[in-house]
């Protein structure tokens, strides 16, 4: 689990993900089997050629949700917009770090006392963060600036035997996955081309998604992403420590049933625990599938409660049953049945 909780106690949101990229490009160097390839924005893949043209491409997404400096008020309080979905009623009473040029500053968004017995009001436009200032002049003297960015505190810890809760699980969770299977396939030949990596700005539109796969053209691209399960009253259809989510179905992207038949016989056939998931929201997958004459595109999940908050709880047993599933897929593709996929054959694995 090393690498998972160095990468979740990393800071890096949409345009800001340096840290992560800088892990992953040093990971990638290790391997000498595969070759670094980066866009222009960011995205970081390595690539091993196979022995065939067809090409299978595995991506997490390294930035995190956070925020943005929009304004600096002269009575020394700084006004924030997220970047990546964040209800702002989650922020009253929460410390975030302030990222400047030189250095780290701790912020805090201050909660009305109920003493003082007036309402309190969630929206960003109401939000102020205090980091000690007694005027807008002493927030410049601190090299705070607009367009700094803010994050939430880094922070990792096992809960039990199996539950981790931890800063940015979505999408550390993909880095980390893309960095195991870098591992485990340097020695292995492949009858096809692989990427694997991690795109930047999947946050605030699925950027890095797009400029990534018009470098690679993938045929088949799968995404690594962790998502929403509401388990806590006992009545959700998704639960933490049932398997990984196999994504039946968001907004953007509907999986076909070819597709689906072919997943879930490859899980059932490998008894690997899985959950049938529909998402309100979006991964990476739903702008490769799209793109060209279309990709064939779908998205591994690691079920997740609270994303886009401060922290988010996984299950250890979710996350071995996803790292299963997508090195099982890896092994038993080839140039055939890469075909078939791309044919809409059910009749795969």
């Amino acid at each position: 689990m090393n690498n998972y909780r160095e990468l979740m106690l990393l800071e890096g949101i949409p345009g800001h993900e340096n840290n992560i990229s800088n892990k992953l490009i040093n990971h990638i160097k290790e391997y000498k089997s595969f070759k670094l390839i980066r866009d222009n924005i960011g995205s970081v893949f390595a690539f091993k050629k196979g022995s065939s043209n067809k090409t299978l491409m595995i991506a997490g997404h390294m930035d995190e949700v956070g925020f943005i400096i929009t304004n600096i008020t002269e009575n020394g309080f700084l006004k924030i917009q997220p970047l990546g979905g964040v209800d702002p009623s989650i922020l009253l009473g929460l410390s975030l770090n302030i990222h400047t040029e030189k250095r780290i500053f701790t912020g805090y968004i201050g909660a009305i006392p109920p003493h003082l017995r007036k309402k309190q009001s969630f929206g960003y436009e109401n939000i102020m963060v205090d980091v000690g200032a007694k005027n807008k002049f002493e927030i410049t003297e601190m090299g705070i600036q607009l367009g700094d960015f803010a994050t939430f505190i880094p922070y990792y810890k096992e809960l039990s035997k199996d539950r981790i809760i931890a800063k940015s699980v979505d999408n550390r969770f993909g880095v980390g996955l893309a960095m195991k299977m870098i591992s485990k396939l340097d020695k292995i030949e492949l009858p096809y081309n692989i990427a694997i990596g991690a795109t930047v700005q999947e946050e605030v539109g699925l950027r890095g998604a797009e400029t990534s796969v018009n470098t690679i053209k993938p045929d088949v691209f799968i995404a690594l992403d962790a998502s929403p399960v509401d388990d806590i009253n006992g009545k959700s259809d998704y639960s933490l420590g049932k398997g990984f989510l196999l994504r039946m179905y968001d907004p953007r992207n509907t999986m076909p049933e070819y597709l689906k038949n072919a997943l879930v016989n490859l899980a059932n056939k490998n008894k690997i625990k899985f959950q049938y998931y529909i998402s309100k929201g979006g991964t990476d997958a739903a702008k490769a599938l799209d793109m060209f004459d279309g990709v064939v595109s779908t998205t591994i999940g690691l079920p997740a409660r609270y994303i886009h908050s401060p922290l988010a709880v996984f299950d250890t047993n979710d996350l071995r049953h996803a790292e299963k599933f997508l090195l099982t897929l890896i092994m038993n593709l080839d140039e055939k049945k890469i075909l078939l996929l791309k044919n809409g054959d059910s009749n795969v694995f």
